[in-house]
């Protein structure tokens, strides 16, 4: 269950690279955050009957731990610092506009704006702070063994379950391609992921013989936040991936044209549609360290971050950036 995804060849920036093809592990639970989720789908917890969660009206996250609620049987509530007007307006449209916020909706996902005008919330600048102030009360509701608490992202111990299967995949499927020193590349929010995977491939790789490095890049809050990210899950800096960046700094979620063209571009000669919201950062910045031959006694593996529901929020506004140029 959910594992073993296919990885394809494309040419990419002028060579081919693979790509590890995690939107396709299931049509509801994919990419990203299904590996991040996978240890709480596939592990019983008998006494549990409620998720407390966190992150964007429009995240991946929302729509996994969505889906993972509905198959367990479990209520969610999932915290968000704002749903906008446009969002909500989705819920009405006519037809019915497929993101993830309505799917989480459908699923039966209980989305909660937070107040942030409350005193109690003062001095709180992150959701996981918020949840944190929250998390007394639902213990008065309800026992320990009734609630599971996923910081926002998916940023756990228990993320290591199922991204050391998909270290495991990686290894076995190199191995199989007979590959002996191998550049595995994703972009990163909490770099969770990319952490997690670099700790797996040095744990296993000296038996196996071959070389495996990941590479990532910031999508949110630039690369020293991300490598403060790297440090709080794991002190132990040999054991980090290596951060790579394309000169630039992207603000998380804000649309910049350059990589939606690239982002079309990959479509059109891949026919692989990307997410567009982790994907074209990544790509573009995977594209310049090729250009600058950074990897060129290396084969390349590209993960594909899934969330491909979002794009049908993400497209139009796209749509209506280019129209008013």
């Amino acid at each position: 269950m959910l594992s073993h995804s296919p990885t394809d060849t494309i040419n990419f920036a002028g060579r081919q690279i693979f790509v590890k093809r995690d939107d396709q592990l299931h049509p509801d639970f994919s990419g990203n955050k299904a590996r991040k989720f996978y240890h709480f789908l596939i592990n019983d917890f008998p006494k549990v009957t409620r998720i407390v969660g966190s992150g964007s009206a429009q995240a991946n996250s929302l729509y996994s731990l969505s889906v993972l609620a509905k198959m367990k049987g479990w209520q969610l509530d999932y915290y968000v610092s704002h749903i906008s007007a446009y969002i909500q307006s989705q819920l009405q449209a006519t037809p019915a506009i497929v993101s993830n916020f309505t799917q989480a909706h459908h699923n039966g996902a209980n989305i909660i704006q937070v107040d942030w005008d409350q005193a109690e919330l003062s001095g709180c600048k992150h959701l996981d702070e918020v949840i944190n102030i929250f998390r007394p009360e639902y213990l008065n509701r309800y026992s320990e063994q009734q609630i599971l608490f996923i910081p926002e992202g998916g940023r756990c111990e228990y993320a290591k379950t199922g991204i050391y299967q998909l270290g495991c995949e990686i290894i076995d499927w190199a191995k199989g391609q007979n590959i002996s020193a191998l550049s595995v590349f994703l972009p990163s929010g909490t770099g969770t992921t990319a952490v997690f995977l670099q700790q797996y491939f040095i744990k296993k790789c000296q038996k196996e013989i071959i070389d495996i490095k990941v590479l990532t890049c910031s999508t949110v809050g630039g690369d020293t936040y991300l490598a403060n990210q790297f440090c709080e899950l794991n002190p132990n800096k040999s054991q980090h991936p290596t951060i790579i960046n394309d000169g630039n700094k992207y603000h998380f979620g804000k649309l910049y044209l350059p990589l939606f063209e690239l982002w079309n571009d990959v479509l059109e000669t891949s026919g692989i549609e990307f997410d567009l919201l982790y994907d074209p950062i990544g790509l573009s910045v995977l594209k310049r360290y090729i250009e600058a031959n950074q990897c060129q006694d290396r084969q390349v593996l590209y993960i594909h971050q899934g969330g491909l529901l979002g794009n049908a929020t993400m497209l139009p506004r796209y749509k209506r950036k280019l129209a008013n140029r």
